[in-house]
């Protein structure tokens, strides 16, 4: 399976909001780029389930001035790359913020199509990264998706976001839409 990069719609994030705030904004107001957040989409229990990239925070780090890379979790995965005996992150995704979506509320992002040079090779090397580690990105998301409807008692498990609800949600909204 390839996973490709995806935006979801403005319209579609601002209704699963009135749900649960914790779904990421698109951040309309203030976007550097043309396009929204950016993720990628896999199927799980049925639904489209689109896991938004995030940028890189102090708390991805052991040791920020020696640029210690945390290791990946279940609910977050670190995009990094080793160059040089140097690691990089670029970014993260976010498998706790993860959020079942409408084929029709899901556009593709095309790489090519970016003008921005510094962005677009920021973009191929998530996606380098995504394709190389599909697997453990599957994995991570069906993880958490079991533990989240165990409701088991773990911190992160505790702080994703309810899926359940946010699938309901998404049926009625498809639903609406006919």
């Amino acid at each position: 399976m390839q996973l490709n990069l995806y935006s979801v719609s403005d319209k579609y994030i601002e209704y699963l909001r009135k749900f649960d705030d914790r779904v990421y904004d698109n951040k309309q107001e203030i976007r550097v780029h043309t396009k929204k957040y950016l993720g990628i989409v896999l199927n799980i229990n049925s639904f489209n389930y689109y896991i938004p990239f995030s940028s890189p925070k102090n708390t991805d780090y052991y040791d920020m001035d020696k640029k210690q890379i945390r290791k990946s979790i279940v609910p977050i995965i670190r995009i990094a790359e080793k160059n040089n005996n140097k690691h990089k992150l670029y970014g993260t995704l976010r498998i706790s913020n993860m959020i079942p979506v409408p084929i029709t509320e899901i556009t593709p992002y095309f790489v090519q199509d970016e003008k921005d040079v510094n962005y677009k090779n920021l973009i191929l090397s998530e996606l380098r990264f995504i394709r190389k580690n599909t697997k453990m990105i599957i994995r991570n998301a069906n993880v958490l998706y079991k533990q989240k409807e165990n409701e088991e008692d773990i911190a992160y498990v505790k702080n994703t976001l309810n899926f359940k609800l946010l699938e309901q949600k998404c049926l009625e909204y498809i639903r609406d839409k006919i």
